[in-house]
């Protein structure tokens, strides 16, 4: 992981459902994700706190696209078009690259709160094109 993702954004392992959910829906290990992609996921969290909504992946997800790097790099998430929630970070992380934290689990620790496992290793992820309206449920579609 990115040590950035730890003292900048605020995340903590193991990951919570939101998080999670997120890494295993676009099958990508956290390692993978750029780190504009955990800010996106972070201020998601804020703002559903801040109106009192329990935070949705699905709704989440209708907003974003992956971008996959040349070389099974980094997987971006990209704002669809008239879609952005957030305004995204666009300065170069080439510094953040070698600011990396290995993460080993201990015994029969999990990851992630729900303890289904996550992806751990670097593939070449699916294009992941955003969740379309119809495919989100009644309760999200009111929410959005």
């Amino acid at each position: 992981m990115y040590e950035n993702a730890f003292k900048n954004l605020g995340m903590v392992l193991p990951f919570d459902y939101f998080i999670a959910y997120v890494l295993r829906t676009l099958e990508v290990a956290p390692s993978q994700l750029h780190p504009n992609g955990w800010a996106a996921m972070q201020a998601s969290k804020v703002i559903c706190r801040a109106l009192a909504l329990i935070p949705s992946v699905p709704i989440f997800l209708n907003h974003y696209t992956t971008q996959v790097g040349q070389n099974i790099s980094w997987v971006s998430l990209s704002p669809l078009l008239k879609e952005s929630l957030f305004n995204a970070y666009t300065a170069s992380y080439k510094v953040l690259k070698n600011l990396f934290v290995k993460i080993r689990a201990l015994g029969r620790a999990s990851f992630a709160l729900d303890s289904k496992p996550l992806p751990l290793y670097w593939r070449l992820p699916y294009k992941f094109k955003g969740l379309s309206k119809g495919k989100l449920s009644l309760e999200d579609r009111a929410n959005l």
